[in-house]
């Protein structure tokens, strides 16, 4: 216990000056009972290449899912930063911090509340910050197999800059960062698939919008995750995220995705 505070400080104090990914890994099919007892679980992942050519290029890329369970209480916190550095060039620096609070969390129906920080200078995202709450339905059609349904609404501020942006005519002179704020509707479906007693598949898909221009500007979202473990505390993570946003803040390409793996260490 005490080491896994230790390793969720350390990473905290390197993320939090700059303070994504919705799915959270520990959050996976459970179809036992409640417990009184206080459970606390943890899983760091951490990748680090290295190039050397003309310059020396670094990648580098840290997740951390936490979990406390106690009783029908369930807080969950899901971390991750990632650079690329050429050199003196900052290439890639993106990260998040997310947290997800659910009572009754067992129940076939019960309350989701979340907030979340990201930021990633690939994209021009210099920050987007959101808060809301869901009701979220679970049915486990199989002890293996469950389907989770959620809806709610959120508040979401973003700032963007042009960085992204590769036709430069569409790019304004003086060209400020862009702000935006709005109440939109938050809806996911998520498939939790036991394959076996060592490896669990995960797929999500996320569609938020405004409720004003519901068919007009979604923003779609798709993750899948599998976990496959080694060891009882190691083990393999492979990760696909796309989004397909109908419109940008700034004119990008309005569809994204990235692939990563990494080793996973659970305490």
């Amino acid at each position: 216990m005490k080491h896994s505070l230790l390793l969720f400080f350390t990473f905290f104090i390197f993320s939090s000056p700059l303070l994504r990914a919705q799915i959270i890994s520990i959050d996976k099919i459970d179809t036992t009972g409640y417990k009184s007892k206080a459970l606390f679980n943890s899983v760091f992942g951490s990748g680090l290449e290295v190039d050397k050519q003309k310059t020396t290029i670094y990648d580098a890329s840290n997740t951390l899912d936490m979990s406390l369970q106690k009783s029908k209480e369930l807080l969950l916190l899901s971390s991750g930063f990632r650079f690329t550095y050429n050199g003196p060039d900052d290439i890639l620096n993106t990260g998040f911090i997310h947290l997800r609070y659910r009572h009754n969390y067992k129940n076939k129906v019960h309350p989701e509340c979340y907030a979340q920080y990201q930021w990633d200078n690939k994209r021009g995202i210099l920050y987007r910050s959101l808060a809301g709450s869901n009701i979220r339905w679970n049915n486990y059609v199989h002890p293996r197999f469950n389907i989770v349904l959620a809806t709610g609404v959120m508040y979401e501020q973003e700032q963007w800059n042009y960085t992204a942006v590769y036709d430069s005519t569409l790019i304004p002179h003086n060209a400020p960062s862009v702000q935006t704020q709005y109440i939109k509707s938050n809806s996911y479906i998520k498939f939790e698939i036991k394959v076996s007693d060592n490896s669990d598949f995960f797929f999500t898909t996320f569609l938020q919008t405004r409720p004003d221009r519901f068919f007009i500007y979604p923003r779609i979202a798709n993750v899948i995750k599998w976990d496959v473990n080694i060891t009882k505390h190691v083990g393999i993570e492979f990760n696909f995220n796309s989004i397909y946003d109908t419109h940008p803040v700034v004119p990008i390409a309005p569809f994204y995705f990235s692939f990563s793996e990494a080793i996973t260490f659970k305490i």
